[in-house]
């Protein structure tokens, strides 16, 4: 409903999401009606690996070249972070587009597409650029990965099956992981995520993978392998590595970042983008 408190509009709202969003043009109209404005127009950057300080000192470093009558803003959210370029005024449009530019200058290889691009449709867009298939193995994730891969339209175009391999039984029956090397090394453990790896790409016949393994919490950690321990196995038959990350946070924070990060290393390497963006300096544990 809404009330004229001494001249003030208040308008008060739903809180469920989806009642909020039909009533926002409606909104939109009447605050616009009664102070005026309303025109705007705005590119929209999604990002991820890099968060607002950061950009924010790149661009302020760039002060003299950021275009005139252009507004920077941020929306956070997790795991991406959205840019938004403001000008209220169509004959800005190309100081806006030069703006975007700058970005792509300062921060390119964190810029996974516009509007509401999620890190699994721009993998999906440099699978189909190569013609090529992904495919995941997961542990810690519990398909999350792959969730993510077939949300996207035409995802089945680059993704034929993946693989939940919760247990060691799992990873030994489904992925060949030999049980010798899960008895030595344990399912978080590098020779393990690369096994899986091997035995995805054997056994979808996909050019590429991910392959995760780690210790979500609450519990299950240890000395030499913390809660929040994760090694990644990513590549192609050919060209793959590995890494031991530790992820901090509750188990819902873990799976989102570990699975986000899953897909943009994958990127990565399809891009010939830098394989190790600086955010995951934060992550990385030595291997004991």
């Amino acid at each position: 409903f809404t009330l004229d408190v001494n001249g003030a509009l208040v308008i008060t709202t739903p809180g469920v999401p989806v009642e909020l969003t039909a009533m926002l043009p409606e909104i939109c109209d009447r605050i616009a009606a009664r102070v005026g404005g309303g025109t705007a127009f705005v590119c929209r950057l999604q990002t991820f690996g890099i968060g607002e300080s950061t950009i924010q000192e790149l661009v302020n470093s760039r002060s003299d070249d950021w275009p005139a009558g252009v507004t920077l803003g941020f929306r956070s959210g997790l795991p991406q972070l959205e840019l938004k370029l403001l000008v209220d005024d169509a004959n800005l449009l190309d100081n806006r587009d030069d703006a975007e530019n700058l970005l792509h200058e300062l921060i390119g290889d964190h810029i996974i597409g516009h509007d509401d691009d999620q890190l699994a449709m721009s993998l999906q867009r440099a699978l189909l650029d190569r013609h090529m298939s992904v495919t995941t193995a997961e542990s810690c994730t519990g398909g999350l990965i792959a969730s993510l891969i077939t949300r996207e339209a035409g995802s089945s175009q680059v993704f034929g099956s993946g693989f939940v391999t919760y247990s060691n039984a799992a990873k030994h029956s489904l992925l060949s992981v030999p049980e010798a090397t899960l008895a030595q090394y344990g399912a978080v453990s590098e020779p393990v995520v690369l096994a899986m790896l091997t035995g995805a790409l054997e056994n979808s016949g996909s050019d590429i993978a991910i392959a995760v393994s780690g210790i979500a919490g609450p519990g299950g950690g240890s000395d030499d392998k913390p809660v929040g321990t994760v090694w990644l196995a990513w590549g192609t038959t050919a060209h793959h590595r590995a890494i031991r990350l530790r992820v901090p946070g509750d188990r819902e924070r873990f799976q989102v970042l570990v699975a986000a990060i899953g897909l943009d290393i994958v990127r990565r390497q399809l891009l010939e983008l830098p394989p190790l963006p600086h955010y995951i300096q934060r992550f990385i544990q030595p291997t004991p």
